[in-house]
């Protein structure tokens, strides 16, 4: 892992630290980054709405996972939301259902909210690709909930950013 070096101090900080160890200094001001050029131009500049979030598919937290596994099935989608009177509480991924499922599991009266990821982390569409790449590396997620500007939720999966870079 390589180290966060304050660019106050220079004080090598743990990845991902919001403030330096050392000058308490912050170590979130993006802007303060000039991107040069080409990707580097793209990440810091970009925003989630350039890489239009799919629109998110949900399921209740007392669904069953065959319910929320149907409805990703149904939408070709890797993940749900979990909804409850249009508040966000939790994701379900195929990866939680690989991982958290066993073999004994009855999918048709196991609730959604025994194996879903609780509080996900929450961006916005006017919000940073940047960001987006780093609540993925953080936290080792492959899918980020985005608040739409009309107040309906989309989805940014990592082959979204990987896309966007491409392009």
């Amino acid at each position: 892992m390589m180290a966060m070096k304050c660019p106050a101090c220079g004080f090598e900080n743990i990845p991902g630290a919001d403030e330096c160890e050392s000058c308490q200094a912050s170590l979130t001001d993006i802007p303060a980054l000039v991107p040069k050029k080409g990707m580097e131009r793209r990440i810091l500049e970009g925003t989630l709405a350039d890489l239009s979030p799919k629109k998110a598919v949900s399921v209740a937290p007392a669904d069953s996972l065959a319910k929320a596994v149907e409805t990703m099935r149904r939408d070709r989608m890797g993940c749900v939301l979990v909804l409850e009177e249009g508040q966000l509480l939790g994701l379900l991924s195929e990866r939680e259902l690989v991982l958290r499922v066993s073999e004994e599991s009855d999918l048709s009266s196991t609730p959604v909210r025994t194996i879903m990821r609780a509080r996900p982390t929450l961006l916005r569409e006017d919000d940073q690709v940047a960001e987006a790449f780093n609540r993925m590396a953080l936290s080792g997620h492959r899918h980020v909930p985005v608040l739409m500007k009309d107040g309906s939720y989309g989805i940014v999966s990592a082959r979204d950013l990987l896309r966007y870079l491409c392009k």
